[in-house]
């Protein structure tokens, strides 16, 4: 459970890291374009600073006056401090080379957002790389791990069967059912008192959304009504279909079948809509699982909730797109209702 954990958690950062790098893309893009409008701004402007310091000279104001202007980064200033403020204004450059300035300033800022918002992509780029050998390691250590433990169980059981009585397996099955019942039902009874302690500290509800809110029962059902259709499908870290899929990668496309667009990390989606208490739960919503309940920063997997308890959820490498009790994985912090973009 530790390993699955371990690899759930790298790869909802791998994901997180991923939407931060093309958010980074798309504001790199945007002020990139604006700084192409800007900077054609300026070389206007600075051809009209060129003609304006021509009719200088050809006035009679020394020629060292205008290159001064044209060269020195004081501008405007340089020149005006050297013809004198009045003649230029009435020659109505003053406009001129204040529209100059104004442009190359707002270069210099589009300039600096590009420069940063660059560096910002190319850092979320190499975290990426980073953790995704990161994940390669531990997806390996837990293949490993499971092959090992199919090894130790077949090795058990064959000697389990020549060594027992039928019997004594059947009476052994037979108590070990009945200790499946009682884990899970002292499971779902520390999931609902841990559900109601945080409903009652305040914890469990988003100030920022009322519960009416969520999205319709009609699109729950669409939403829940698709993951189904997705039963078999293998899991694969950072995948979001149509053949493979991580946790937070089915709830996303799931609930875009319904018109709900959903990021694909689960910290993320756990804030895209209102609480839900356990018990008045529908199908389509969002189970969250966590290190640490009593913090959201530790949430590492989700499943879309399809009634009687159960729900359907993309586990972990290895596995496949299956339904499982919502009780059934550890660390059960709350559900979701999806309402898409906070209004």
């Amino acid at each position: 459970m530790a390993l699955r954990t371990q690899a759930e958690v790298l790869t909802q950062r791998y994901d997180q890291t991923l939407v931060n790098e093309q958010r980074a893309q798309s504001a790199y893009k945007i002020t990139e374009t604006r700084l192409a409008n800007t900077e054609h701004a300026e070389r206007l402007s600075r051809r009209r600073v060129s003609n304006l310091a021509a009719e200088q000279f050809e006035s009679g104001v020394d020629f060292n006056s205008a290159s001064d202007m044209l060269g020195d980064e004081s501008g405007s200033s340089a020149y005006l401090s050297q013809v004198g403020f009045g003649q230029v204004l009435a020659q109505s450059g003053t406009d001129t080379l204040a529209s100059n300035q104004a442009n190359a300033a707002v270069a210099k800022v589009f300039r600096i957002q590009a420069r940063d918002l660059l560096l910002a992509r190319q850092a979320d780029l190499r975290a990426a790389s980073d953790l995704k050998v990161a994940i390669q390691a531990a997806v390996g250590r837990q293949a490993d791990f499971v092959q090992a433990a199919r090894n130790t169980a077949n090795t058990a059981a064959a000697k389990l069967t020549a060594a027992k009585a039928r019997e004594a397996s059947l009476r052994a099955a037979r108590q070990a059912a009945l200790a499946a019942q009682a884990a899970q039902l002292a499971a779902r009874q520390a999931a609902q008192q841990a559900a109601a302690a945080g409903e009652s500290s305040g914890t469990t509800q988003a100030p920022s959304w009322a519960i009416s809110s969520g999205a319709s029962q009609t699109q729950g059902d669409i939403a829940a009504n698709w993951a189904l259709s997705q039963l078999g499908r293998p899991y694969l870290w950072g995948g979001a279909g149509p053949q493979a899929y991580d946790c937070s990668g089915l709830t996303m496309v799931a609930w875009a079948q319904a018109g709900v667009t959903l990021l694909h990390y689960t910290g993320y989606q756990w804030n895209e809509g209102p609480r839900v208490p356990l018990d008045q739960l529908q199908r389509g919503d969002l189970v969250f699982y966590a290190t640490d309940t009593a913090d959201p920063a530790t949430i590492h997997h989700v499943g879309i909730y399809i009634g009687n308890g159960d729900m359907v959820d993309a586990p972990f490498t290895g596995a496949f797109v299956r339904i499982d009790s919502i009780y059934s994985v550890p660390g059960l912090i709350g559900a979701i209702r999806p309402a898409g973009e906070a209004g």
